[in-house]
């Protein structure tokens, strides 16, 4: 495919928070920040990214 690309996603987590960064082909790396482990903060932090 020509417009094909990779997305890089690292998630640190920890009892009570999970931290999320991401990069797309290895570009700069985005760190959306830190949320919480209820599933209502996770589906929210799935719809930011």
């Amino acid at each position: 495919m020509e417009h094909d690309s990779t997305l890089y996603v690292g998630c640190d987590v920890h009892k009570d928070s999970i931290t999320i960064a991401y990069a797309l082909d290895a570009g700069e790396v985005e760190l959306p920040g830190k949320t919480g482990t209820t599933q209502a903060d996770i589906d929210r932090l799935c719809r930011r990214l």
